[in-house]
C-alpha cells in the first residue's frame, strides 16, 4: 500500500476537526468540542461556584463526548490498528450526521459535535506506529517537543518521522480551523453540508487505501501469506 495515501487520510481527518472545532469556538457560545481537559476545569469551577445550570451544560457535552468514544470502541473492538471496514464506516457516519446542526438549536448541536469528535478520537489510528492524534493537539505538542528535546541531547535513535507525525498534525488542525472559521463566516451553517462531503470522501478514500493495502495488519507479512 502506498503509505501516502493513509497519511493523506489522517491529514484531513485532522483538518475536519480543527474546522469544526474552531467553528464550535466562534459560532456556538464558545465553546470546545474536540477535547475535554478545558472543559472538566469548567465544571469543576462551576461546581464550586455554584451554578448548577452551567455545570450539568459543561458536563453534557463532557458526557457527549464519552459516549461516542464508547461508540467507537464498540465497533472497533480493539486499540490495534487494523484496516477493518468499520473505520470507514465510522467515517461516512460522522459525514451523515454531521449535516444535523444545520437544523438543530445552539444547545443541541454542540452535544452532537462532541459526540462526533467522541466518535473520530475514540479511532486508535497510527501511522508507521506512531499514534496519531487528531482531534486534539496537547499530545502532538508535547510528542513533537520531546522529539525535539531528544535530538538537542544528541539521541541519534529517534527517527525524523517521529517528530515529522506531530508537526503534519499540528499544521493540519491549524489549517483546518482557518479554513473552517473562513467559510463559515461566508456561508454560516451550509458549511455543514460541505464537511460532510469531505468526510464522507475520506470514508471512500479509507476503503480505497484499505483495498489496496497488502499488509492490513501492519506486522510486516502479507495477509496472503499469514
Amino acid at each position: 500500500m502506498d503509505k501516502k495515501i493513509l497519511l493523506v487520510w489522517m491529514i484531513l481527518l485532522t483538518m475536519l476537526a480543527g474546522g469544526l472545532n474552531a467553528i464550535s469556538i466562534i459560532g456556538y457560545n464558545a465553546t470546545t468540542i474536540s477535547h475535554v481537559t478545558g472543559l472538566i476545569s469548567r465544571a469543576s469551577i462551576l461546581l464550586t461556584v455554584p451554578s448548577l445550570e452551567l455545570f450539568w451544560g459543561t458536563m453534557r457535552i463532557i458526557i457527549a463526548f464519552f459516549m461516542g468514544a464508547v461508540l467507537t470502541g464498540f465497533i472497533t473492538g480493539e486499540r490495534a490498528f487494523i484496516l477493518k471496514k468499520r473505520y470507514g464506516f465510522i467515517i461516512i457516519a460522522i459525514g451523515a450526521l454531521i449535516i444535523v446542526p444545520y437544523f438543530l438549536p445552539v444547545e443541541y448541536s454542540i452535544l452532537l459535535f462532541a459526540f462526533l469528535m467522541g466518535m473520530q478520537n475514540g479511532m486508535i489510528v497510527s501511522f508507521r506506529g506512531i499514534v496519531v492524534r487528531m482531534t486534539h493537539m496537547s499530545g502532538n505538542l508535547t510528542d513533537l517537543a520531546v522529539y525535539i528535546g531528544y535530538k538537542i541531547k544528541g539521541n541519534k535513535n529517534e527517527k525524523l518521522i517521529t517528530g515529522l507525525i506531530p508537526l503534519i498534525a499540528l499544521l493540519s488542525f491549524f489549517t483546518g480551523g482557518v479554513l473552517g472559521v473562513y467559510l463559515y463566516q461566508k456561508i454560516n451553517n451550509t458549511i455543514f453540508f460541505i464537511m460532510s462531503g469531505i468526510y464522507v470522501g475520506v470514508g471512500i478514500l479509507y476503503f480505497i487505501c484499505r483495498l489496496k493495502c497488502m499488509d492490513k495488519n501492519f506486522n510486516g507479512i502479507p495477509d496472503e501469506l499469514e
